[in-house]
């Protein structure tokens, strides 16, 4: 099945969410609000920046890289044909059902349209590893930071005095970051990675690929900006610390949709700089050879080097013995991030949600389609400790009492516990490592489901 991966083949540099850190590493709106479009020229200077991205990277390209000035409008078509060539609306309903149930986008909510809105609006520059093409937005960088900066009260204000100091084009900053991809592509086979990706049914690694791809560009191209600005450690901090205040919260879209969106740039990057200042170039070369496999390597850097912290696995939870009738319509692998981000969303407590997450190891989650349109999730976890465990048992309780307030619990024990509302019910149950969670089935089948979701092997690492 096709499914919905919030990176997709092609990485983009956005302009006002995923490039905060663009924004913040010497994009400067003052001496640009007077252009009324792009420079003509863009594809003569992309090319003429090839040679400082190589020098940057280290590597020189193998072929030639095709350069292409688009308008807004024909950004948002090569997006939309993209996403179209490669998500079924089919899936996007499967997987924004998923999201929905597990409390992570609101009820209608079309994740794919989200992302589409988002990308359509916010993108600058894209490199497309299919098609090996570079393509530049011809727009007036400087008039849209100038709208965002009036929008943003004294943060924008400061910003505008903070950023106005320099004289710096924002549109090389954008080049650099995209041509540092091609480069990557170029030599690691990004494409052939993606594709493979694909198959793995997991948001988790492809996240955690994305993040490598997007921490070293976006390195790199705080890099170049920071030495043609002359800023030293102190104000490098300074912006650091300005972009994060940017990007959260910063557009009107869903925050679920917004922090995966952010943190493969923000994490990505400093992961890349932990593998360079344990093991220098040629280990970051290593890592696109042999890269991060889940999302708690890139957020605990130490735990893909000097020791790797493999994920456990176990068969994928299977309720079609338990509901003959109902059908398959999703798999995923959620991992520490979005798993944190589910607990951070609906509590609001970033320690909490960090600290329960933490101890992630392996997750499988199913969703099954009855056939009046009732929807049952299956979904096995597996914990660093019996502790890790105990700790995502207690606080999912929690979470089913905050996500479906209408229910009450028929059991709540120290291994097992029975939520049920509105004729459904929702069963957990912690045995060693593992913790099992069937929701959304009749209360009549709940134990039959737990039965069949619990897997019949777990290979623990």
């Amino acid at each position: 099945m096709k499914r919905l991966n919030l990176s997709r083949s092609y990485l983009p540099a956005i302009v006002l969410l995923l490039s905060a850190q663009i924004l913040v590493s010497g994009a400067v709106w003052a001496n640009q609000k007077a252009q009324q479009s792009g420079s003509p020229n863009i594809a003569e200077r992309a090319r003429e920046m090839m040679p400082v991205a190589e020098d940057l990277r280290g590597l020189s390209f193998i072929t030639d890289l095709p350069v292409e000035l688009v308008t807004q409008e024909e950004m948002s078509r090569i997006i939309a044909r993209e996403l179209q060539r490669q998500i079924s609306e089919e899936d996007d309903l499967a997987f924004s059902a998923m999201y929905t149930m597990l409390g992570l986008i609101q009820q209608g909510s079309s994740m794919l349209g989200d992302y589409r809105t988002m990308a359509e609006e916010q993108v600058a520059g894209l490199y497309d590893p299919e098609a090996k093409r570079f393509y530049v937005v011809d727009i007036d960088l400087g008039s849209v930071l100038a709208a965002m900066f009036g929008g943003l009260g004294a943060l924008g204000s400061f910003m505008e005095g903070f950023l106005g100091a320099f004289d710096f084009d924002m549109t090389d900053t954008i080049i650099v970051h995209e041509l540092i991809h091609a480069l990557d592509d170029q030599h690691f086979d990004i494409q052939g990675k993606m594709d493979e990706l694909l198959e793995s049914d997991s948001d988790d690694s492809q996240l955690a690929y994305q993040s490598l791809l997007e921490g070293n560009a976006t390195r790199i191209m705080n890099e170049y900006a920071y030495s043609r600005l002359g800023m030293d450690e102190t104000m490098i901090d300074t912006y650091s610390e300005l972009s994060v205040s940017l990007a959260e919260g910063m557009l009107e879209y869903s925050p679920f949709l917004e922090r995966i969106m952010i943190v493969p740039y923000f994490q990505g990057e400093a992961f890349v700089n932990y593998i360079l200042d344990t093991g220098g170039q040629n280990a970051l070369d290593r890592v696109f050879v042999d890269p991060p496999v889940s999302m708690e390597q890139i957020l605990h850097p130490e735990r893909y080097s000097p020791s790797r912290d493999v994920p456990s696995s176990a068969t994928k939870p299977d309720l079609s013995g338990a509901l003959p009738d109902w059908r398959l319509e999703a798999t995923d692998t959620l991992g520490e991030l979005i798993i944190g981000l589910m607990f951070e969303m609906k509590t609001a407590d970033k320690e909490l949600a960090a600290r329960v997450a933490d101890g992630w190891d392996y997750d499988a989650v199913t969703t099954w389609r009855a056939p009046n349109g009732d929807l049952a999730l299956a979904w096995v976890t597996v914990w660093d400790s019996e502790a890790d465990a105990g700790e995502f048992f207690d606080a999912y309780l929690d979470y089913l009492d905050i996500i479906f307030p209408q229910g009450s619990w028929r059991a709540r024990e120290s291994d097992y516990a029975l939520y049920t509302g509105m004729a459904l019910a929702a069963a957990v149950e912690r045995e060693d490592r593992l913790v099992v969670v069937v929701e959304g089935v009749p209360e009549r089948l709940i134990d039959r489901c737990l039965d069949a979701a619990r897997p019949d092997r777990v290979a623990y690492r």
